[in-house]
């Protein structure tokens, strides 16, 4: 293997702790939306969790293990009644990082409600700076089989002076059909993600392998990635051989200075996160093509993903397989394909998101193009994530106001997170159409 070559293959590090096997105590077609179709369901002030007692509140509060200030939601996926999602360790002060509520899917559920998060699997999970534990979620994924596949970044509080870089990243299997029993634990290598500069960001599942998912993968964002290894990247995990390497490409997945700050709800807003989205291309597409952007870019990209099964021995192949579709209209967060191949992804500058559906892509291919589902400059700022609640169509949109926590200026008088629902007649990138 050559010196310098941009991935990295790695025989497995698993981690096995002593949390493994640990319990805790007719066809419909595509619908026109807007924004009278899109739902509050849940609004939020501050974000507060189900604690055991009052008395474990209090004491959270006293010993700074619980600032409300520092919460912010990001992640959501949706699994059966139920809404999971992430609370990041950005700061210190948050209590759980991955936790659940009601997904109040039903018709007859009238929103905005506002109700506590349930950490999950359970408490003694959450520990801070327990390395068993879960540390630091940024986003999950739960596959068909009820497989809740858990990004643990390890690393906590960078977005102070002093980050706590004791906890390794790692991938977390947790089973959600057994009360969040964990099926395995994967420590990246730090050749492959950097246990100082990295930070796992997002993920998709590629499910085409079929099966019992055995040979299944994981495609996930590495928003920071270490600068002397060419900085932003793409971490490829294979269950079935319990392997991980790194694709990179600098030139797509890597800031542009130009795109580096936007207003968001009015506010100047500093993007500087490398590749951030990624979502891929849905089953019925072979699943054969993942999109990317940057946080700082307002290009978004394309890279076929037998390339990141197998990389080519020639990183520049890489570089020469990237297919750069456009600019859209704004930078973006969080983006996802439907089963249907429409990708969905935010409008940071719009207070907003788009769809853009696959005849468009098939046809003019022009991302600036993308239909806007729905803007709203007051609930609509910073749209973050996206999960799907497939047997009911619908699709759900988390918004958090980030530009505040940026600039430590959250105000709790007001709304700061929100959860949306709107009926996409789709279902997941994983299932067939």
């Amino acid at each position: 293997m050559a010196n310098g070559m941009r991935w990295i293959r790695f025989a497995a590090l698993t981690l096995v702790l002593a949390v493994n096997g640990f319990r805790c105590n007719p066809t419909e077609t595509d619908a026109e939306v807007g924004n009278d179709q899109l739902e509050e369901v849940y609004a939020w002030k501050a974000l507060d969790y189900a604690w055991p007692s009052q008395a474990s509140k209090d004491r959270a509060i006293a010993r700074g293990d619980y600032i409300p200030k520092n919460n912010a939601m990001v992640g959501v996926k949706i699994w059966g009644d139920r809404a999971y999602v992430a609370v990041p360790r950005w700061l210190p002060g948050v209590p759980a990082t991955l936790n659940w509520f009601p997904a109040a899917a039903g018709e007859d559920v009238k929103g905005p409600l506002s109700t506590p998060l349930t950490p999950y699997p359970c408490w003694e999970m959450q520990e801070v700076g327990n390395c068993s534990a879960i540390q630091f979620v940024q986003s999950m994924e739960i596959d068909p089989l009820g497989r809740m596949w858990v990004l643990d970044v390890g690393r906590r509080n960078f977005f102070t002076p002093t980050p706590d870089n004791s906890c390794p990243p790692k991938l977390v299997l947790l089973d959600l059909n057994e009360d969040g029993r964990v099926l395995r634990t994967f420590v990246f290598p730090d050749e492959v993600a950097s246990h100082t500069r990295s930070f796992l960001n997002d993920l998709v599942i590629d499910v085409s392998g079929g099966g019992n998912g055995s040979d299944w993968y994981a495609y996930i964002s590495d928003a920071m990635g270490d600068p002397a290894s060419g900085g932003g990247g793409i971490v490829v995990y294979h269950l079935g051989s319990d392997r991980a390497w790194r694709v990179a490409d600098s030139a797509s997945m890597n800031v542009d200075p130009a795109a580096s700050e936007a207003i968001v709800g009015g506010r100047r807003s500093k993007l500087r996160a490398n590749v951030d989205g990624i979502a891929l291309t849905s089953l019925s597409e072979g699943a054969d093509k993942v999109f990317y952007a940057p946080l700082g870019s307002f290009n978004l990209y394309t890279l076929p993903t037998s390339l990141l099964r197998d990389p080519p021995a020639d990183p520049t192949e890489i570089s020469s397989s990237v297919i750069d579709l456009g600019r859209r209209i704004s930078q973006g967060d969080g983006m996802a394909v439907d089963s249907t191949g429409a990708l969905y992804f935010g409008l940071l500058a719009k207070d907003g998101f788009a769809r853009w559906t696959h005849e468009a892509q098939v046809g003019n291919g022009d991302p600036s193009e993308a239909e806007i589902v729905a803007q709203d400059s007051v609930r609509l700022q910073w749209v973050d994530s996206f999960g799907f609640d497939s047997p009911n169509k619908s699709l759900f949109v988390v918004s958090n106001r980030l530009q505040n926590l940026q600039l430590d200026d959250v105000n709790l008088d007001e709304i700061n997170y929100r959860l949306f629902r709107i009926k996409i007649n789709a279902r997941s990138y994983m299932y067939p159409d």
